[in-house]
C-alpha cells in the first residue's frame, strides 16, 4: 500500500474511527451480471481508497501437456496491451494516480488486482472490461513476452527451494495437473504460438468464467451501475470447461535425491491435503497451527512455498528454517514441511526426527489447552488475512473463484468446532507414511535435464540463492580482425543466448538504456543454433541509422527524464557507430568469436562521444509545468560526477545508496516512511564512458511537491554536514559488491551488465577487482565527495490547470 499511502495520511489522521477496524467480508453482496460475471462488493468508508480484483477461474491446471505456462503468458499479455489502453498505458494510468497494481498466476486462476484513490473506480472497471473483451495479441507482443517469460522461468531456477518444490510436486501429484508447474516448463513456453494464446484468451477469458471483487469507499448503487456500464458490451462467450484428471491413490512412500551446486542439504516433506471445500480442512489448519503455526490463507501474505514455523510450535527448532506450507485449492492439494541442514548432518535423522513429531499427532490426542490456544492463534491470523481493501477484494475473488467462498465466510466458526478427535482422526487420514513423499537437494553435480525442467541445462548446474550466483568462466574480451572488441560470456543457466551491439548513440531499431547516458544498444536473444542469425541481425538494427529526437512528453515522469538527459545526452548528428558486440549464452567461446568475425570482422571499433562541450550543465533548478488535472506530478535531481571508473566515481555510487535505495537510505527513509510523501524513489548512476551522472527521480503529488523538494534539499544538505558513517559505507560497499553478483543472472542482464561495465572502466572488471576497488573507498572519501555531490540540479515537473506559483 505505499502507492497511496502519501494520498491517505492527512485524511487518516483527521479521522475519529477506532485504531483497527476489521473488514468484515460477510457483508459482502454477490451478484450476477446477465452476460455470466459474477461481482462481489463490500463497502467500507474507512480510507478514501478503492480496491478491485479480476480473477479468471482458469490457472495452470486448466493447461494441456505440451501447452503449459499458457495461463501465465496470457497474464503477461492481458498487462502489456488493449485496445483502448496500448503500450502499457493502463497500469501508467494507475501508477500516475498514485495507485498500484498487481497481477499473478496460480494452480487454479488468473487475476489482476489494483488499489487506487475512490475516484479512480471507473477508470479500473474500464481497464478490466478492456482486458477481458479487447486485449492486444500480436505477433511482436508474442515475441517480446516470449522472452520475459522465459527469462522469469529462468530466474526460478536460481533457488534450489523452489527446485526442489516443483520435483516434490511432481513426484507427489503424478496425475492431477496441479503436478505442472504454475508458470509452465520452459521448452513449452517458448513453442508457444500466437494461435495458441488467442485461442486460450477466447476461450478462457470470459464473463462466465470470471469474479470481479470490489472493496473500498464507494456507493453501492453508483459501483453497481459502473460495473454495468463499464461491462455492458462484453459479451457472454462460451468456456471451456477443464476435466482434471483424479489424483491416483498414493500407496507407498516416494523418495528422491536431487544434486546441485549447493552449501547445504535442502529437504522437502509432502502429504496430501484435502481441497479448501473439504470438511477436513478446518481440521488440516489447526493441524498446521499446532505443527507449525498458519501463515493464514492469503497467498500474497503467507507466500507461495511456505512460511517458517513460529517458536512454541511443535516443529519448531528441528531446523533453523524449518517452513510449513498449505494453500487453499479448489481440488484436493499437498502439506508440505520444508527447510535445509548442513551437509555434515544426517538425512535419515532429521526424516526420524520429523516423522516422530507427526505421529504424536495419530497417536495421541491434543491436550485442551494446547487445542484452544491454537483456535485462539489461528482465528487471529485469519483475521489478520484481511487488513486492507486490497485484502478484502483478493480473498472474496480467490474463494468465489475455487467455489469456496462459503467456506470462508464460515471458516472461524467451522475452527472453533474442531475436536482433538477431529484432528486425530485427520492426522491419520492424511498424515501417513504410505502417503509421504521426501525430496532432497544436496550437493553434487547431475548430467544435463537432470530435473526434466525443458532445458539442456538443469538448475542443478549453478549456484543457488544461498551462495553467490555467479558466471561459472569469467568473460572474455577479444578484438576482431577490424578492431570491433567482443565480449563472451558463456552462461549456463539456461540454453539461450543474447547478442547486443553497444552503439555511440541511439539507433531507430535499438534501445537507448537508462545508465548509458546517450549510448545506444540492439539486443536480440534467442536459442544457441540461430546464433549466426541473430549476430546478422544485430548488426542490420546497427545500421538502421540514428534514432529520432524524442517529443517533449506531457507524461510527467516521462518529462522527468527527458530533462535530465539533457545535461547528459553528447551532442552528437552522426550515424551511431558500434563500441563493441556482447554475447552470454550457452555457447562455446571459439565458435562465437568464428561466427562474430564472419560477420563483423570488418567491422572497426569506434569512439565514445561524450558531451563536445566542457562546461558543466548544472542550473540550479529547473521547473517546468504540465497543464493536464494529472494526479502526479515528479521531482528530480541530477548533478555530474567524477569519471567513470575511478575511485571517486565509486565514492559517489556509495553517496547515492545512502541518500536511497528504493524505498530506503537516508531519504526514502524520511520522506516515504516517516512522513508519507512519496511512495517509491528511484536512483541510478549513469555514465557515458567519460562522464557520470548521479540521478534522483520520484513521482509526487502536487500537494506535496514543495513538501518533497524541501525534504530532499534537507537531505542533501545532511549528506554534506553530516557525511555517511562507517556503518552506512560499510552498507553501500556491501551492496555494491553483492549486487555484482546477483543482479545479472539472465543474458539479458548479463550483457547490460557487461556493457556497462566496458563503458566504465573501458574493458572488464572481475569481482575481486571491484572488491578491492571498494575496500579502498573510506568514510572520507564519501565525506569530500559529498559536497560536489549536493551541488546538482532540482528538476520539477508540476501538473494541474494553474501553473504552479513558486
Amino acid at each position: 500500500m505505499k502507492a497511496i499511502t502519501a494520498l491517505l495520511t492527512s485524511a487518516a489522521m483527521a479521522m475519529a474511527s477506532p485504531a483497527v477496524a476489521k473488514l468484515d467480508l460477510d457483508r459482502a453482496s454477490v451478484s450476477h451480471l446477465p452476460n455470466g460475471l459474477t461481482v462481489i462488493m463490500l463497502d467500507d468508508h474507512s480510507f478514501p481508497v478503492v480496491s478491485v480484483q479480476m480473477l479468471y477461474k482458469s490457472g495452470s491446471a486448466a493447461e494441456v501437456t505440451g501447452k503449459t505456462g499458457l495461463a501465465h503468458f496470457l497474464e503477461h499479455l492481458a498487462f502489456r496491451a488493449s485496445e483502448n489502453f496500448p503500450y502499457a498505458a493502463a497500469t501508467e494510468l494507475i501508477y500516475d494516480a498514485g495507485g498500484e497494481w498487481h497481477g499473478y498466476t496460480a494452480m487454479d486462476q488468473t487475476t489482476y488486482f489494483a488499489t487506487m484513490p475512490k475516484d479512480g473506480l471507473e477508470r479500473l472497471l474500464k481497464i478490466e472490461a478492456d482486458r477481458m473483451a479487447r486485449t492486444t495479441i500480436d505477433p511482436a507482443a508474442i515475441a517480446i513476452e516470449k522472452g520475459a517469460v522465459v527469462t522469469e522461468l529462468h530466474s526460478y531456477e536460481n533457488d534450489p527451494a523452489g527446485v526442489l518444490q516443483d520435483a516434490v510436486v511432481r513426484t507427489a501429484l503424478q496425475s492431477h495437473p496441479y503436478g505442472s508447474p504454475m508458470a509452465g516448463y520452459v521448452s513449452d513456453v517458448e513453442r508457444l504460438t500466437i494461435d495458441d494464446a488467442r485461442t486460450y484468451y477466447a476461450s478462457h477469458y470470459a464473463p462466465g468464467n470470471a469474479v470481479l471483487a470490489i472493496a473500498g469507499d464507494f456507493d453501492p448503487a453508483s459501483a453497481s451501475a459502473l460495473v454495468a456500464k463499464a461491462l455492458a458490451d462484453v459479451p457472454a462467450r462460451s468456456v471451456t470447461v477443464p476435466h482434471y484428471t483424479a489424483e491416483a491413490p498414493q500407496h507407498g512412500e516416494r523418495h528422491f535425491r536431487l544434486l546441485g551446486a549447493v552449501d547445504k542439504q535442502y529437504f522437502q516433506l509432502a502429504f496430501p491435503a484435502p481441497a479448501a471445500t473439504s470438511l477436513d480442512f478446518p481440521a488440516f489448519l489447526l493441524l498446521q497451527q499446532i505443527l507449525a503455526g498458519s501463515p493464514g490463507l492469503n497467498p500474497r501474505q503467507s507466500g507461495w512455498s511456505g512460511s517458517p514455523a513460529v517458536e512454541g510450535s511443535r516443529l519448531s527448532g528441528t531446523t533453523a528454517d524449518i517452513a510449513t506450507w498449505l494453500p487453499a485449492t479448489h481440488d484436493p492439494f499437498l502439506f508440505t514441511i520444508s527447510g535445509s541442514i548442513d551437509t555434515k548432518a544426517t538425512q535419515a535423522e532429521l526424516e526420524r526426527a520429523l516423522a516422530g513429531k507427526i505421529a504424536l499427532l495419530r497417536d495421541r490426542l491434543v491436550p485442551d489447552a494446547e487445542m484452544a490456544a491454537a483456535k485462539n492463534s489461528l482465528l487471529r491470523v485469519l483475521d489478520e488475512d484481511v487488513l486492507t481493501t486490497e485484502d478484502a477484494a483478493h480473498q472474496l475473488a480467490f474463494f468465489e473463484g475455487i467455489g469456496a467462498l462459503d467456506a470462508l465466510l464460515t471458516l472461524p466458526k467451522a475452527v472453533e468446532r474442531v475436536s482433538p478427535t477431529d484432528l486425530q482422526r485427520v492426522a491419520r487420514a492424511y498424515l501417513t507414511p504410505d502417503k509421504l513423499t521426501v525430496g532432497w537437494m544436496v550437493p553434487g553435480h547431475s548430467q544435463p535435464a537432470a530435473l526434466g525442467v525443458g532445458s539442456p541445462k538443469s538448475a542443478n548446474d549453478r549456484v543457488g540463492s544461498s551462495a553467490q550466483s555467479v558466471p561459472v568462466q569469467a568473460p572474455q574480451l577479444r578484438r576482431l580482425s577490424g578492431g570491433l572488441p567482443a565480449i563472451v560470456q558463456i552462461s549456463p543457466l539456461s540454453d539461450t543466448v543474447v547478442v547486443e551491439m553497444l552503439l555511440s548513440r541511439p539507433a531507430s531499431q535499438g534501445d537507448a538504456p537508462a545508465d548509458l547516458a546517450g549510448l545506444g544498444t540492439v539486443a536480440r536473444s534467442g536459442s544457441p543454433k540461430d546464433l549466426a542469425k541473430l549476430i546478422d541481425e544485430v548488426a542490420a538494427g546497427a545500421k538502421s541509422g540514428p534514432a529520432s529526437p524524442e517529443v517533449k512528453s506531457e507524461d510527467p515522469e516521462t518529462r522527468l527524464q527527458q530533462l535530465m538527459a539533457n545535461g547528459m545526452l553528447p551532442h552528437a548528428s552522426s550515424p551511431p557507430e558500434p563500441i563493441a558486440v556482447i554475447v552470454s549464452g550457452n555457447v562455446e567461446p571459439e565458435a562465437v568469436v568464428t561466427s562474430l568475425e564472419k560477420s563483423l570482422g570488418g567491422v572497426a571499433g569506434g569512439q565514445l562521444i561524450g558531451r563536445q562541450d566542457s562546461k558543466q550543465w548544472a542550473p540550479k533548478r529547473i521547473i517546468e509545468h504540465i497543464a493536464k488535472p494529472l494526479a502526479q506530478g515528479g521531482l528530480g535531481y541530477v548533478v555530474e560526477g567524477p569519471p567513470p571508473g575511478t575511485r571517486g566515481a565509486l565514492a559517489w555510487r556509495m553517496l547515492l545508496y545512502v541518500l536511497t535505495h528504493d524505498y530506503s537510505g537516508r531519504l526514502g527513509n524520511s520522506a516515504i516512511r516517516d512522513k508519507g510523501l512519496v511512495y517509491h524513489i528511484y536512483s541510478s548512476f549513469r555514465s557515458n564512458g567519460r562522464q557520470s551522472w548521479a540521478t534522483i527521480s520520484t513521482g509526487v503529488d502536487p500537494d506535496k511537491a514543495d513538501a518533497m523538494e524541501t525534504e530532499l534539499r534537507a537531505q542533501l544538505a545532511r549528506l554534506a554536514s553530516q557525511p555517511p558513517t562507517a556503518a552506512e559505507t560499510d552498507s553501500a560497499r556491501g551492496h555494491l559488491l553483492g549486487r555484482d553478483i546477483s543482479a545479472a543472472q539472465s543474458n539479458d542482464e548479463i550483457v547490460a551488465k557487461l556493457a556497462r561495465e566496458f563503458v566504465e572502466t573501458g574493458g572488464l572488471r572481475s569481482h575481486e577487482q571491484l572488491r578491492t576497488q571498494l575496500e579502498a573507498v573510506t568514510p572520507s572519501d564519501l565525506a569530500q565527495a559529498a559536497g560536489q555531490f549536493t551541488k546538482g540540479t532540482i528538476i520539477r515537473v508540476d501538473v494541474g490547470l494553474k501553473p504552479s506559483s513558486k
